[in-house]
């Protein structure tokens, strides 16, 4: 992103405010918010008991209301509207052990609270409990029986509208920046998010899905039946509405990629079956002993199996090059033996991180965690302040930045506004203002952009020796 700013000469002086870092605090509370009235099901799900028993939930038995935990940044420390994130659970359900009374899952407390105090809203939705579901809902797929079935909460086509939801509900609030809006999505969840997000170019006719049905052995008396894998028509995936917001970045961890069939064979590598939307840019995250990942043995190289989502985000990519658009996705991290839900993981303590101390999970979750950051930082958080400051010396002025930490900075300057040149040589930020020199003639016109990116993923850090794989690794 570029930010720029036009200086003659040495002449002028521009005073450049930077405010003060504070210890940041935050509010927290359970909201709850009604799925658009297009989305609604034939059928209303009868939410939980437990669910129906919170203080202020409608039960209004024709209307399906969702649940949230929303985290809001201190208002004495930053200043709203705010950017916001999205998070969506995975199968095992929002709340810690189940029980609402007992706060969110560690791993999702862990991150509404690290983004609160940050300046970020976060709001984590909780798919379950308003459509009657309790408990964990792993290992569905579509089937007859309805102990497995995941029609009612399934993360291809229902509990995408849930996002369809948020968003409805955060565009509603005065203190969200709906101009700067992530989504978050844990395994089940990711799946859901990844669906939310499907480009307009992906067709979005009559879908079959992998299916076990029930069927009648013949000349059997009584009557046996037998389980079978057919196909089975379902909804095609939601839209996000040109009305709401848009999800400007996405961070997708270990999520599954067969999508049992929904966007065509899940074994084929072919463009026009899935791409990510072109609106956003999006981070994905699996582990090689992740069973979702589907490698067969992580230990060999290259690595085979199934591979489902890498055969997904390569279709995504190919989809971008038919399209002849940039790929939303920026980044796909396969760690080396890191396993599945490695987020509910514990952060080693710093003194034992790269050392044997520290397991193969807690490092997947320090490294990517902070690639996170780093994005939510670079997509919804303004751009640096910049100024000019003339120096003594003649000629001689400085260009000066408030930087992030996490950014990667680069100055550039023009004399026509057609041919841009750097200057000087890129710097990361650190939180601070820096200034870059540069010399001036007093005739001279001149114009400056400053443009900065995330700082690369650490994947040449001679710690990170094998850590990280790529597609090049994989025969897929």
């Amino acid at each position: 992103m570029p930010s720029q700013l036009f200086f003659r000469g040495a002449l002028a002086s521009v005073c450049l405010l930077t405010a003060t870092a504070v210890q940041a605090a935050f509010t927290t509370e359970i909201v709850f918010f009604d799925m658009p009235e297009d989305l609604e099901r034939e059928v209303i799900p009868t939410p939980t008991a437990a669910l129906s028993a919170l203080n202020g939930y409608p039960n209004d038995p024709n209307q399906l209301t969702l649940a949230g935990q929303i985290y809001v940044p201190d208002v004495n420390a930053f200043d709203g509207p705010y950017p916001t994130v999205i998070l969506l659970h995975g199968s095992g359900g929002m709340w810690s052990n189940d029980i609402i009374a007992n706060g969110p899952l560690s791993h999702l407390e862990q991150w509404g609270e690290l983004l609160a105090d940050m300046g970020y809203i976060a709001l984590l939705v909780d798919s379950y409990n308003p459509r009657g579901i309790p408990a964990n809902y792993g290992s569905r797929r579509p089937s007859y029986d309805s102990a497995v079935d995941d029609d009612l909460c399934s993360p291809n086509y229902e509990r995408p509208k849930d996002v369809v939801a948020a968003l409805t509900y955060l565009a509603g609030r005065s203190d969200v920046d709906t101009d700067n809006i992530g989504l978050m999505g844990f395994s089940h969840g990711a799946q859901t998010a990844m669906n939310a997000v499907l480009d307009v170019s992906v067709d979005l006719g009559t879908y079959e899905v992998s299916y076990i049905d029930l069927v009648e052995i013949p000349d059997t008396d009584p009557e046996e039946y037998e389980e079978e894998t057919t196909t089975k028509v379902v909804d095609s995936p939601v839209r996000i509405p040109d009305s709401l917001p848009f999800p400007k970045f996405g961070a997708f961890y270990y999520g599954g990629g067969s999508h049992y069939g929904y966007h065509g064979q899940a074994s084929s590598v072919a463009a026009g079956r899935y791409m990510i939307d072109r609106r956003m840019q999006a981070l994905v995250f699996h582990g090689t002993d992740d069973s979702l990942l589907g490698v067969s043995d992580s230990d060999v190289l290259p690595m085979t199996g199934n591979l489902y989502p890498i055969k997904q985000l390569a279709s995504s990519s190919l989809q971008a090059q038919a399209e002849g658009v940039d790929d939303p996705l920026q980044h796909h991290y396969i760690m080396d033996h890191v396993e599945h839900s490695f987020d509910l993981e514990t952060i080693a303590d710093e003194i034992d991180w790269n050392t044997n101390a520290e397991n193969a999970d807690q490092k997947a979750k320090r490294l990517c965690r902070e690639e996170v950051l780093k994005w939510l930082e670079y997509k919804l958080k303004p751009g640096p302040d910049t100024a000019v400051e003339p120096e003594p010396t003649p000629g001689l002025v400085e260009l000066v930045a408030s930087t992030n930490a996490r950014l990667n900075y680069q100055w550039f300057y023009s004399d026509d506004l057609s041919n841009w040149n750097t200057l000087g040589s890129d710097f990361d930020g650190d939180d601070a203002d820096m200034t870059t020199q540069t010399t001036l003639g007093p005739e001279d016109r001149r114009f400056f952009s400053l443009e900065y990116l995330p700082i690369e993923p650490p994947f040449d850090d001679p710690d990170n020796v094998g850590y990280f794989f790529d597609y090049a690794d994989f025969s897929y």
